[in-house]
């Protein structure tokens, strides 16, 4: 689960979080308004959900097939 902040305390404390991101492995949320706007990570993090053009051997064959 991704720890939340307001823009405020990000701009605030940003030292501080990059240090959660860089030695907890943390994620950061920053929202303004309780709409989230950005996620801070880690470089080496996995990036979850995506799929990148380098992955096209995990799809299923079945989406290449009918084509």
């Amino acid at each position: 689960m991704a720890k939340v902040v307001t823009a405020m305390e990000a701009r605030q404390n940003f030292g501080s979080l990059l240090n959660q991101v860089a030695l907890r492995d943390e994620e950061i949320v920053i929202e303004r308004a309780g709409k989230p706007l950005a996620r801070v990570v880690g470089v080496n993090a996995p990036s979850a959900g995506r799929l990148d053009f380098r992955d096209i051997g995990k799809l299923p064959n079945s989406i290449w097939e009918n084509q």
